[in-house]
């Protein structure tokens, strides 16, 4: 083996050790990132404030609601969370599990819990979103969860 072609061998290996901890930092960073967005999802929730929650969104959004018909835009989802609230949703915990980055995009899988006005858990399940970055802030851009409840079922 050549000198040369030891060199190259030496630098391929360097950069595919390298490789997998720009990946960790950067899934780091994305999902500290995410969590924090999720936390501002959270307020806004408990402060009842659909507009807030439909702006941590992209324009093009879809939400993909269990039960229902996907909801596309962010006006229609500002209704949707308007309906939400007056169904007597209060506060929801979002644990962000799995946060894997892409460039501009994000696949975040996570946990939810839901409760009322009065601290009584009346949902939980898990979620999917992907994330995309938008003029360097991440949003919500496709959102699907479903509920670990039977139907008709009440958290106990």
């Amino acid at each position: 083996m050549t000198l040369k072609t030891r060199a190259l061998l030496a630098c391929a290996i360097a950069a595919a050790v390298a490789l997998p901890s720009a990946a960790a930092a950067q899934n780091s960073a994305v999902k500290a990132a995410i969590d924090a967005n999720n936390k501002k999802f959270g307020a806004a929730i408990a402060a009842g404030n659909a507009a807030s929650v439909s702006g941590l969104f992209t324009d093009e959004a879809v939400v993909m609601p269990p039960n229902g018909e996907k909801v596309l835009g962010r006006p229609a989802i500002e209704k949707l969370f308007q309906m939400l609230f007056a169904a007597g949703i209060k506060d929801i915990t979002l644990t962000a599990q799995e946060v894997e980055a892409h460039g501009d995009t994000a696949t975040e899988v996570g946990v939810y819990s839901v409760k009322d006005g009065t601290g009584k858990e009346i949902d939980r399940g898990k979620y999917v979103v992907i994330w995309k970055r938008v003029q360097g802030q991440w949003k919500l851009h496709r959102d699907i969860w479903n509920s670990n409840l039977p139907l008709g079922g009440a958290a106990k």
